[in-house]
Protein backbone atom coordinates (compact mmCIF):
# COMPACT_ATOMS: atom_id res chain seq x y z
CA UNK A 1 0.00 0.00 0.00
CA UNK A 2 1.07 3.54 -0.66
CA UNK A 3 0.21 6.29 1.79
CA UNK A 4 0.49 9.98 0.97
CA UNK A 5 0.17 13.11 3.06
CA UNK A 6 -1.09 16.21 1.34
CA UNK A 7 -0.77 19.68 2.87
CA UNK A 8 -1.71 22.73 0.86
CA UNK A 9 -2.95 26.24 1.38
CA UNK A 10 -5.60 28.25 -0.45
CA UNK A 11 -6.93 31.78 -0.25
CA UNK A 12 -10.54 32.93 -0.42
CA UNK A 13 -11.42 36.41 -1.61
CA UNK A 14 -14.18 38.90 -0.95
CA UNK A 15 -16.23 39.01 -4.17
CA UNK A 16 -16.90 42.73 -3.85
CA UNK A 17 -13.52 44.17 -2.91
CA UNK A 18 -11.16 41.43 -4.10
CA UNK A 19 -9.40 41.48 -0.73
CA UNK A 20 -8.21 38.24 0.88
CA UNK A 21 -11.02 37.07 3.17
CA UNK A 22 -9.63 33.82 4.60
CA UNK A 23 -6.61 31.55 4.50
CA UNK A 24 -7.42 27.85 4.22
CA UNK A 25 -5.19 24.90 5.14
CA UNK A 26 -6.23 21.56 3.62
CA UNK A 27 -4.58 18.36 4.90
CA UNK A 28 -5.23 14.81 3.68
CA UNK A 29 -3.84 11.39 4.47
CA UNK A 30 -4.57 9.12 1.52
CA UNK A 31 -3.90 5.39 1.14
CA UNK A 32 -3.89 3.84 -2.31
CA UNK A 33 -5.12 0.24 -2.52
CA UNK A 34 -2.46 -2.20 -3.87
CA UNK A 35 -4.62 -2.73 -6.97
CA UNK A 36 -4.35 0.98 -7.74
CA UNK A 37 -8.11 1.12 -8.24
CA UNK A 38 -9.29 2.50 -4.91
CA UNK A 39 -8.15 5.06 -2.37
CA UNK A 40 -9.38 6.25 0.97
CA UNK A 41 -8.32 8.38 3.87
CA UNK A 42 -9.06 11.37 6.01
CA UNK A 43 -9.04 15.11 5.52
CA UNK A 44 -9.14 18.26 7.62
CA UNK A 45 -9.73 21.84 6.56
CA UNK A 46 -8.79 24.71 8.87
CA UNK A 47 -9.97 28.19 7.95
CA UNK A 48 -8.26 31.27 9.39
CA UNK A 49 -9.07 34.95 9.12
CA UNK A 50 -7.00 36.97 6.63
CA UNK A 51 -4.55 38.10 9.33
CA UNK A 52 -3.83 34.48 10.41
CA UNK A 53 -4.68 35.43 13.97
CA UNK A 54 -7.84 33.40 14.56
CA UNK A 55 -9.19 30.06 13.38
CA UNK A 56 -12.76 30.64 12.23
CA UNK A 57 -13.79 27.13 11.16
CA UNK A 58 -12.67 23.49 11.09
CA UNK A 59 -13.99 20.65 8.96
CA UNK A 60 -12.89 17.00 9.03
CA UNK A 61 -14.02 13.77 7.46
CA UNK A 62 -13.19 10.81 5.30
CA UNK A 63 -12.65 10.45 1.58
CA UNK A 64 -13.03 7.50 -0.75
CA UNK A 65 -12.60 7.12 -4.49
CA UNK A 66 -12.62 4.40 -7.12
CA UNK A 67 -10.94 4.35 -10.52
CA UNK A 68 -13.49 4.43 -13.32
CA UNK A 69 -12.51 3.37 -16.83
CA UNK A 70 -14.39 5.21 -19.54
CA UNK A 71 -14.51 3.84 -23.07
CA UNK A 72 -13.64 6.80 -25.27
CA UNK A 73 -13.88 5.00 -28.59
CA UNK A 74 -16.27 6.41 -31.15
CA UNK A 75 -18.22 3.97 -33.34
Amino acid sequence: MFTYQVNHFALSYDATSGAVANKVNVREQITLDPSGNDLGGTFSIDIYNAADTQQVDHLAGTIAAAWVVVDLTTP
